[in-house]
């Protein structure tokens, strides 16, 4: 009952009101119509908390947005947008086997706010919520755009883009099917900000203009081609990948080259380690293309992606790419010794632009970047406590200090746990010296 009432606010009123009261309010502009049903073909609008909780115990769907008429549910008639939900469907191939946490990993990735509610289907789906700060006028351009958003939040989740929309239904919370509820609460203004990052980061993706020759031509990657030494060789299998990837290979043909470059090494991997390698760099949510920092380190030439990129530089942008945000944080890090603790949201106010100090890193991107630069092994982070009182601490991972110690051929001999036994076996002195000095004396 509490995350209605925190969903709906004063949208709703505690019992009807009676006709005399209604004189003296006079008309309530701010209150709205909830739907709720069983079968979406005989709908029933409610507009108190009373009948809310009644219908709760009877009823299956509801309508998190609220409307103006009683009698029609659709875009044209909401008053209010209380809330973005996700429907997330487990039946689908992609899904299969996505439980809780699964889903909080995404939302983490995606450099979204921790959702306010998560409601689990009878199927195992979940319904996801982020609860607005503050509810908005459902004015037909604030609804399009809602609908962008929420398609855009769908995509990253692997959502069902069919259930987009906000005047669509969702399953009604209950005790029994909640298994997330937080107080948190997200403006609408930080989604359309999220929105918009990421879709300067998608058209980024899209301008990228390298070819196969440019990119594997390059006299870095051409190093590295030529086959490595023990040491460096998973990095280098991992990031040769990711090149092979970011220019257009598939990735069967991947593992096929890699297989031959995997015979130049010395030594040679396992072809298993190789084909995982491959496998890792062609799944979802794996960088689009390789390191800079990896390639200039494995091979010790100085790599550039700008040489392959047909983009406007950073000063003459509104948005930073993904790329150039790492390198920010990176640099911060330095800055501070290589470790930075406290608040996450603190530590995002510290990353600002290289090239423009008033334009800081919000807080959504800085999620998203801190992911990817873990799963680059770049950094590691540990949290403790929980909540607001959590303090983070973000370590930059040094490689300087790793020294390969040359191999000591050593040879393997006696010790006190070899049992000598002068019958079957022993040392070579006993069984050859007791047959060269047998008593021939009694010998013909």
């Amino acid at each position: 009952m509490e995350s209605l009432r925190q969903l709906y606010r004063d949208q709703l009123t505690e019992a009807p009101k009676r006709a005399s009261q209604k004189e003296q309010s006079g008309p309530s502009n701010h209150l709205g119509w909830v739907f709720v049903c069983n079968d979406f073909a005989q709908p029933k609008a409610v507009r108190t908390y009373s009948s809310l909780f009644q219908a709760q115990a009877s009823t299956t769907y509801f309508t998190p947005n609220t409307f103006y008429r009683n009698d029609q549910r659709h875009a044209g008639t909401l008053r209010w947008l209380n809330a973005l939900v996700i429907d997330i469907d487990v039946k689908t191939a992609e899904n299969a086997g996505m439980i809780y946490p699964d889903v909080m990993e995404m939302v983490t990735k995606s450099g979204l706010p921790t959702p306010s509610l998560i409601v689990q289907t009878p199927s195992g789906g979940f319904h996801v919520y982020w609860y607005l700060a503050e509810p908005r006028r459902a004015f037909p351009k604030v609804v399009e755009h809602y609908k962008r958003i929420q398609q855009a939040i769908a995509e990253e989740l692997s959502g069902d883009l069919q259930a987009v929309g906000a005047e669509r239904w969702f399953r009604l919370p209950t005790p029994q099917n909640i298994v997330h509820r937080s107080a948190e609460r997200v403006s609408f203004d930080t989604l359309c900000d999220w929105y918009l990052e990421r879709s300067e980061e998608l058209l980024h993706q899209r301008k990228v203009m390298v070819r196969k020759q440019d990119l594997m031509q390059h006299p870095a990657i051409q190093s590295l081609l030529q086959g490595v030494e023990k040491g460096r060789r998973d990095n280098t299998c991992y990031t040769l990948a990711l090149a092979f990837k970011a220019t257009g290979y598939s990735e069967e043909d991947t593992q096929i080259y890699l297989y031959a470059w995997n015979e130049r090494n010395t030594p040679a991997m396992r072809q298993i380690d190789v084909k995982r390698k491959v496998k890792s760099a062609f799944k979802d949510g794996a960088p689009l293309g390789p390191s800079s920092y990896w390639i200039e380190n494995l091979s010790g030439m100085e790599f550039k992606y700008q040489l392959w990129e047909g983009a406007k530089s950073r000063e003459e942008r509104t948005y930073s790419h993904l790329e150039e945000w790492k390198e920010d944080v990176l640099s911060i890090l330095r800055a501070n010794g290589g470790i930075l603790c406290g608040a996450q949201r603190d530590i995002a106010k510290m990353v600002c632009s290289s090239v423009d100090k008033s334009k800081a890193l919000s807080y959504a991107t800085f999620k998203r970047v801190i992911e990817l630069l873990i799963q680059e092994y770049l950094i590691e982070k540990t949290v403790e406590g929980r909540g607001r009182a959590a303090c983070t601490t973000i370590k930059l991972i040094s490689y300087d200090n790793v020294i390969q110690l040359p191999n000591i051929n050593k040879r393997n001999g006696l010790n006190s746990y070899t049992l000598i036994d002068t019958v079957v076996g022993g040392s070579l002195y006993q069984q050859y010296g007791t047959r060269n000095n047998i008593d021939r004396s009694n010998t013909t």
